[in-house]
């Protein structure tokens, strides 16, 4: 037997109703684990302490009192729910509901503004693949594009860090520092 099938079978055995078999192996885990029988004689403790408590009498009017309070209480008028005019829209109050549709009209207004104007043009923009010396105008839509030309030529790197041309700039008697160093 274990602590779960133990503790399952406390109630079994105080009202004597396991099986012979049952309660042989209930007794044997009593006796070789200590703990589970000082459960079993706090529950007996407690069962006699109950009984041993005083009994109350009610009188003898009791019982046609407490059905009276019950048929009351069941035949209470329960609080109704007044349904009143209320100032809302759509269940926003005045003022969520003005900002609510300041915001939808600002969503649909950027929305109409963002949106490109001709979905039928998948080619909105000029295809520019290759070298290109002048771009396509809108003017002259059949102007034919030399795509052996270089699209800029340049000598000098304006991006090349590795020329470090300085010229030495003399500054003397054009500088006036605040305080002399000494």
């Amino acid at each position: 037997m274990d602590r779960y099938k133990f503790e399952d079978s406390i109630s079994a055995y105080i009202d004597n109703e396991l099986s012979l078999t049952d309660r042989q192996e209930f007794e044997e885990y009593i006796e070789k684990n200590p703990d589970a029988k000082s459960i079993l004689e706090d529950i007996l403790k407690n069962i006699n302490l109950i009984k041993s408590l005083p009994k109350v009498k009610a009188s003898s009017t009791f019982m046609s009192k407490l059905l009276e309070q019950v048929e009351f209480e069941k035949n209470k008028p329960s609080a109704k729910v007044v349904h009143r005019p209320s100032n809302t829209f759509f269940g926003f109050t005045p003022l969520y509901a003005s900002i609510m549709s300041v915001l939808i009209v600002s969503f649909i207004t950027i929305g109409y503004t963002l949106w490109p104007e001709s979905m039928d043009r998948p080619n909105a923009l000029p295809n520019l693949n290759g070298n290109i010396v002048a771009s396509p105008t809108i003017d002259s839509p059949t102007k034919i594009i030399d795509n052996d030309q270089k699209l800029v030529s340049a000598t000098i790197d304006s991006a090349d860090t590795t020329n470090n041309k300085r010229t030495k700039v003399n500054l003397d008697g054009k500088v006036n520092f605040v305080k002399k160093q000494r």
